[in-house]
């Protein structure tokens, strides 16, 4: 009876030592591997993707790698089509997570030449997504796109880029040192990499440099566009200004088409050079040649005088003008009115045009207006 006493007594005793006091625990040493390879298929066999590292280290109670000089392949229906690699990275679970560090890049292995770049990336097999952080950069050989963050899914090739997204655009290939023909900033931007199809969210704020003297801002709404076919479409209410020339733009739907250096808008536009105005539908900007072209319902005004016609195109350049088709041509001076198929004008240096039709058939109506002789009478009519 005694011994279970004691024993009991010893127990407790012991018992209570083990509570107030443990040894530390002996961390296990982490595998080193000279070389480390994973990769996954998907139902059907094919290579969805793999990754190598030359060095690792694996931790079996972390079920973590820490991996060095990591590089893989990413595939499309078996065929690969990217390639990623970074200076370090981290595969945790096996697997289930891999964190790629330091000088994140992941380039497709075909023609279209596209490169993205980050700090860190967290890239989600399960989820077929990477997420891209520390100055995300998109580019290819005439483009750069950037933004605060990004991600990118795998299946889809889609680039999501968030937080103060911008494109920058030459016209025929990257030039450090020449700024961009075009400088985009939206509110955030999807850029699908195989079709080359872009979207982004308003406002629209843009730069436009058509030359290395020009600048213009462009707003719109909302944008969307193919860089692979070379055009964005801007949404409306679309606004271009360029202040240096006086000109402003107003119009509705309007397609820049790139390598053209060209813009067009069917809808219904306004534009306002100097004291002139001018207003259409299926306007046309030609930057090689300067021109605005307004190929329906043309409307020019100045001080005192109208002018309508079934199209016109204007110089910004030399100042010239020309009207063709049905044109009308309305000066208060006289009430003076002309009709003809054609009509030229020239930019003066009071910022007016002045309209001739020279070796052109014309009709012309004056109204003179009469003395008045004891009761009113009506102007009299001359007509040549």
């Amino acid at each position: 009876m005694k011994l279970t006493t004691a024993s009991i007594l010893t127990v407790l005793l012991l018992s209570s030592c083990s509570n107030s006091y443990s040894p530390p625990k002996e961390t296990a040493p982490p595998f080193k591997f000279k070389s480390l390879k994973l990769h996954q298929n998907n139902s059907a066999g094919l290579r969805l993707w793999d990754l190598y590292s030359p060095r690792a280290s694996y931790r079996i109670d972390q079920r973590n790698a820490i991996i060095t000089n990591p590089s893989g392949t990413l595939y499309r229906k078996g065929e690969a089509t990217y390639q990623i690699s970074a200076k370090k990275g981290v595969v945790t679970n096996d697997g289930e997570l891999i964190e790629l560090l330091d000088s994140v890049k992941l380039s497709t292995l075909d023609q279209r030449k596209i490169n993205i770049s980050a700090a860190r990336a967290l890239w989600r097999p399960a989820a077929n997504t990477i997420e891209l952080f520390g100055k995300p950069q998109a580019s290819d050989p005439t483009k750069i796109l950037t933004a605060g963050k990004a991600r990118f899914n795998l299946l889809q090739e889609l680039l999501e880029l968030r937080d103060q997204p911008r494109l920058q655009q030459w016209i025929k290939k990257q030039n450090p040192l020449q700024l961009a023909q075009l400088d985009l900033r939206v509110k955030d931007a999807n850029w699908q990499l195989l079709s080359g199809k872009l979207t982004a969210a308003g406002p629209i704020n843009t730069i436009q440099r058509p030359s290395s003297k020009q600048q213009r801002t462009l707003f719109a709404a909302s944008l969307q566009g193919n860089t692979r076919e070379n055009w964005l479409d801007f949404y409306p209410p679309v606004l271009i200004s360029e202040p240096a020339r006086k000109m402003q733009i107003n119009a509705g739907l309007s397609r820049w088409w790139i390598t053209e250096e060209r813009i067009t808008s069917s809808a219904q536009a306004r534009a306002t050079l100097d004291k002139l105005s001018v207003a259409g539908s299926n306007l046309e900007l030609l930057e090689k040649n300067n021109l605005i072209k307004v190929g329906e319902n043309c409307e020019l005004s100045q001080p005192g005088e109208f002018l309508s016609a079934n199209n016109c195109i204007w110089n910004w350049r030399t100042g010239e003008i020309s009207a063709f088709g049905s044109v009308e041509l309305k000066r208060k001076q006289l009430n003076q009115i002309t009709l003809a198929q054609e009509l030229h004008g020239k930019t003066g240096n009071n910022g007016l045009i002045v309209f001739t039709a020279p070796g052109r058939k014309v009709h012309t109506q004056l109204r003179f207006p009469q003395a008045q002789v004891g009761e009113k009478r009506r102007a009299a009519e001359v007509q040549f």
